[in-house]
């Protein structure tokens, strides 16, 4: 019940389809550093339910290829050139999460329990195995998935389904703190705010931790009204931190101000099954992007609005990645926050309106996004638009 649903609409922007004979569990984009001058072109993936798994980087071409006209009406548009894998190397288990540590060092989760750093080399255009955390998450003796990765280093933090969250560094072989009981179901994603451990689980609960505290309880628990809906994914707001949207099993987008109240301050009807990941544009927040079990991933924009703009850090040379970095404004209040009051106007724009199988993971960088499927296609949505 909010204005929200008026604005909802239903738009095609240019989408590029790459077929890989592999169902894609997680996609990210490749950061760029401070003297890029162009948005990243490469992103890398990874698969699950495979005999053997896979995690593989690809590259944008840059010239689009010619087609004899438009696709007929309903159908994808005339294609650009596709996606191009650079390199792969397989993988142990399921990929359960991806995470750039920086330009050439990837993370990547594992449904044994693992984590495991890759290096890419540039020259030889290979992955290799820079260092495996084992045995991270585990029931008694036996592995469990790593559900979740978040890094603000030298600090890397993983979360699973055994509830437990550790904090592990490059070089060091075991975990340097270890949370055994920081919760009693299944921990399913991870973010970071400053010294702070924000965590979702099956229960429909938000969990804070401060790492700086010797003591393994929460520091604060948020929870959903009524049903105990599993939470499976979060994403704090690029500009402000204490501003989380998170999404679960009923689809629906929830939206948290860690300030303040225990529950949710909006809640939106969103995709028909479950939401598998949201994200903030890292650039302009007043844009996010969630995909679905039900095949769907929409474009959500409050930009039409009144309200003074969020300020946002920009990157310098020390500081390449900008949407980690808190700003130093004092925003007003975010129009997120009024998104189903009736008083702040939300449009809802569809990016793959014919796609049916389940898009599990998402990622956002300029105009382009990136969507891994259980269809077995990466698919590139370009000149999404951003205002």
């Amino acid at each position: 019940p909010g204005c929200w649903r008026q604005g909802c609409r239903f738009k095609m922007a240019e989408c590029v389809a790459e077929f890989v004979s592999e169902k894609v569990s997680k996609v990210r984009w490749r950061p760029q550093g401070a003297q890029a001058l162009q948005e990243s072109d490469v992103f890398v993936t990874g698969s699950w339910d495979n005999v053997e798994n896979r995690v593989g980087l690809w590259q944008l071409p840059d010239a689009q290829v010619k087609t004899g006209g438009v696709a007929a009406q309903g159908a994808l548009p005339a294609r650009t050139a596709e996606p191009r894998l650079l390199c792969e190397v397989p993988h142990v288990g399921d990929v359960t999460d991806l995470k750039f540590l920086d330009y050439d060092k990837i993370l990547a989760a594992s449904s044994t329990g693992n984590v495991t750093l890759y290096k890419h080399h540039y020259n030889s255009q290979t992955l290799s195995v820079g260092q495996t955390w084992e045995g991270l998450h585990h029931h008694g003796g036996r592995g469990c998935p790593c559900t979740g990765l978040a890094a603000t280093l030298p600090d890397i933090v993983t979360v699973g389904e055994d509830g437990r969250i550790n904090v592990v560094r490059v070089e060091h072989r075991a975990p340097i703190r270890t949370i055994d009981n920081a919760d009693s179901c299944t921990l399913n994603a991870v973010t970071l705010k400053a010294f702070e451990v924000i965590t979702v689980n099956s229960t429909g609960q938000l969990k804070v931790f401060d790492l700086r505290r010797p003591s393994s309880e929460p520091t604060r628990i948020f929870l959903l009204s009524g049903d105990r809906i599993p939470l499976h994914c979060l994403d704090k707001h690029p500009g402000q931190p204490h501003l989380v949207a998170t999404g679960g099993q009923d689809g629906s987008l929830y939206m948290w101000d860690l300030r303040q109240d225990r529950h949710p301050v909006s809640v939106m009807d969103a995709h028909a099954w479950d939401m598998w990941e949201v994200m903030f544009h890292p650039t302009p927040p007043d844009h996010l992007f969630s995909c679905s079990q039900d095949g769907s991933v929409w474009h959500w924009d409050v930009s039409g609005t009144t309200a003074t703009p969020i300020a946002m850090a920009t990157s310098t040379a020390s500081t390449p990645f900008p949407s980690r970095l808190p700003t130093t404004a004092q925003p007003q209040m975010s129009p997120w926050l009024l998104a189903n009051t009736g008083k702040q106007k939300v449009e809802v724009s569809s990016l793959l309106p014919d796609n049916i199988m389940s898009v599990n993971s998402l990622d956002i960088v300029g105009r382009n996004v990136v969507c891994g499927t259980d269809g077995e296609a990466i698919y590139v949505i370009k000149d999404v638009n951003i205002r």
